[in-house]
């Protein structure tokens, strides 16, 4: 008997002693649940939409690092009055790039992977569309202004047309520089290859991965008075590398970064339903863009967990300016994942600049697996360039992982 009553006080001071050493914990934030993104990298199916009824489709599927490739005829899996559906799969994880041959056309090169759905011969040109879904290349935006530095700056919000702004879930978010350009497709005169096509990128996304995520655009013009473009893009770190051009710009790209992060991120989280960390924000933009993409995500790494430079002008400062800079970061304090794509077709692209920041940050410490650089040496600094490599910063932002060039 008292060996029973020893057992059960013994258990019940356990139980005490537990309960009282057990802390409480915080909620943490909503995000997405893991286990809704598509993990199955290897097996990804490719559609192609011709509007010429072509009876046959070939992707070539190839490496960019390695050169590596396959050719895969592709089986006609739906016809309409409009058009011939193709599909065929593909491995992801081999292959980071395909082009299509159908009739006597070649499409361009584009970028392949998990956040691809497929491309579009379409009446407005090649262009990315999703299999399954009413493509839209003029889809709609919310526009409003906010105080920026002391001058109305103009915000361009897309959201998904099943956005549900009471979900459990919340949705990623993706701060696009010169953002105002997809968003003008709605102006008369715009046309859709003239612009990225992010709002159906992300569509494609979604589709093929689960991932969700809402489209801020922010107009980079300055306030047409005092600021120019020049001016917001470019931060002031040191001498310029041109003292001609330094002349012409204020480089108050630090403001402008300051209100990204410290004015519109809030906002945007106070009104929209997104995550509010790190690991689902994202910036993004192109050319000057691109620099001031990587120089935000280099001053608010807690804020911005995956930034995307295409073809960013690294050409404003020479090397010993950019070493003095990066070398006040502290890259082991889980620093933002960085896609940069650059072309190398002479287009001026400043590819040299580009490969040159890539080798210096690897010289400085910034860890490798968060690093996945794009050379193409058939690219230029163009947006047509910029559309068909925009679903590899996609992939960055949705797996922090690029496969191949994470292999280089």
């Amino acid at each position: 008997m008292k060996r029973i009553l020893s057992t059960l006080l013994a258990a019940v001071m356990i139980l005490l002693l537990t309960a009282c050493s057990t802390k409480p914990t915080s909620n943490p934030a909503p995000t997405q649940a893991e286990n809704t993104i598509q993990t199955d990298k290897k097996h990804h199916i490719l559609y192609f939409k011709d509007k010429d009824k072509n009876d046959k489709a070939v992707v070539t599927f190839f490496n960019s690092v390695t050169g590596d490739s396959t050719d895969v005829e592709m089986k006609k899996i739906a016809e309409d009055d409009d058009s011939f559906t193709f599909s065929c799969e593909g491995d992801t994880t081999a292959y980071n790039m395909a082009t299509i041959a159908y009739g006597k056309k070649q499409s361009k090169d584009f970028a392949f992977n998990n956040c691809v759905s497929g491309w579009s011969n379409s009446e407005y040109g090649f262009l990315p569309y999703t299999e399954g879904k009413t493509t839209d290349y003029y889809p709609h935006f919310e526009h409003f202004t906010i105080d920026c530095n002391g001058y109305d700056k103009k915000i361009h919000i897309w959201t998904p047309d099943d956005y549900d702004p009471d979900s459990d879930e919340p949705y990623a978010s993706i701060y696009v520089l010169d953002g105002q350009d997809d968003a003008y497709i709605e102006e008369e005169g715009a046309k859709p290859k003239d612009v990225m096509n992010i709002p159906e990128q992300l569509v494609s996304m979604t589709a093929t991965t689960g991932y969700r995520a809402i489209y801020i655009g922010v107009s980079t013009y300055g306030d047409m008075v005092n600021y120019n473009r020049d001016d917001e893009l470019i931060p002031d770190i040191g001498e310029m590398a041109d003292k001609e051009f330094s002349a012409t710009t204020k480089r108050i790209g630090g403001d402008f970064a300051r209100f990204v992060a410290e004015t519109l991120v809030p906002y945007i989280r106070q009104h929209y339903n997104v995550s509010p960390d790190a690991r689902h924000t994202s910036v993004t933009g192109a050319s000057l863009g691109g620099l001031e993409a990587f120089y935000i995500g280099m001053e608010y790494p807690d804020i911005f967990g995956t930034v995307g430079a295409l073809s960013p002008s690294f050409w404003t400062y020479g090397d010993e300016v950019w070493t003095a800079y990066l070398k006040q970061k502290d890259f082991e304090k889980d620093p933002p994942f960085l896609y940069i794509y650059t072309g190398g077709g002479g287009d001026t692209d400043a590819d040299g600049d580009v490969t040159a920041m890539v080798g210096r940050l690897k010289k400085l410490g910034y860890p490798q697996d968060k690093t996945a650089y794009e050379y193409y040496d058939q690219g230029g600094h163009h947006v047509t360039f910029w559309r068909r490599f925009f679903s590899e910063f996609l992939e960055a932002m949705v797996y922090q992982h690029i496969e191949p060039l994470q292999r280089q």
